[in-house]
């Protein structure tokens, strides 16, 4: 049997992750120099990820951070 909560929960992160990136692909879209944000975004996810490495957490939350993070990245042909 199939648990009734996890479908729900799984739209939700879904519907947030996409409100997030529809948030990122404007504010890159709108920003005077996109290519700079991008980087931007890259080196606050480095730093942001050797923090969470650094932590005693679960390989889970690792992941869980790589998969949000890749689910909500802004669609873009500027690249870093």
């Amino acid at each position: 049997m199939t648990d009734p909560i996890e479908p729900v929960t799984n739209d939700k992160i879904y519907g947030m992750m996409a409100a997030l990136q529809v948030s990122l692909r404007a504010l890159t879209k709108s920003h005077p120099n996109p290519a700079a944000l991008i980087r931007e975004f890259h080196l606050e996810h480095e730093e942001t990820f050797a923090l969470l490495v650094a932590q005693d957490i679960p390989d889970s939350v690792l992941e869980s951070y790589r998969s949000m993070l890749f689910a909500i990245s802004p669609n873009t042909d500027v690249a870093p």
